[in-house]
């Protein structure tokens, strides 16, 4: 890792964050959803999606917090299986807060780098973009989340490695 990049999350045995499952029983859904570790570096978030009783996401949540005003975005490096899933940034950690959430899609069986400006992330709220709200400032997060949804129903499953912070600098380089 070059002075271009920050480590932000860490993920299997080693990582020490909180992972909390929010997903649509909050609105009488039945979806499921966990991030689990697999070994020292990978984790797993899995789950099954179930639009039943006007369901059809699941979520899961970490608080963490950390200034990422002098970097441009976020590198995922992710093990998808062909599904879209999203990543969401609060700047607090209450529940009712917006949060800016941006989408990548995964390639089956394939470990990816993907890259997510932090320009590209929309405001919203229980699903609903916020046109209005305030953008997105990287100086004040205070929890990150997985989420996938666009009812895509059925079991999911997302290894992940690292989450790193970029400056436009390293993305040109990769």
């Amino acid at each position: 890792m070059d002075s271009e990049t920050r480590h932000i999350v860490c993920f299997g045995t080693r990582s020490r964050l909180d992972w909390q499952f929010i997903g649509d029983p909050v609105m009488g859904g039945h979806s499921s959803g966990a991030v689990d570790p697999v070994d020292a570096e990978t984790s797993l978030f899995h789950g099954d999606v179930s639009l039943a009783n006007g369901g059809g996401f699941a979520s899961v949540k970490a608080d963490i917090s950390v200034d990422l005003g002098e970097f441009s975005g976020l590198w995922l490096h992710v093990c998808g299986d062909g599904q879209r899933y999203k990543v969401g940034l609060r700047m607090t950690s209450e529940r009712n807060a917006p949060v800016y959430q941006q989408a990548f899609a995964t390639r089956a069986n394939e470990w990816q780098q993907i890259a997510l400006p932090f320009s590209g992330f929309v405001a919203t709220l229980r699903g609903k973009n916020l046109p209005h709200a305030p953008a997105l400032s990287p100086s004040r997060i205070a929890s990150l989340s997985l989420f996938i949804s666009e009812r895509q129903a059925g079991p999911f499953a997302l290894y992940l490695r690292n989450i790193d912070a970029y400056r436009e600098a390293s993305i040109r380089r990769h």
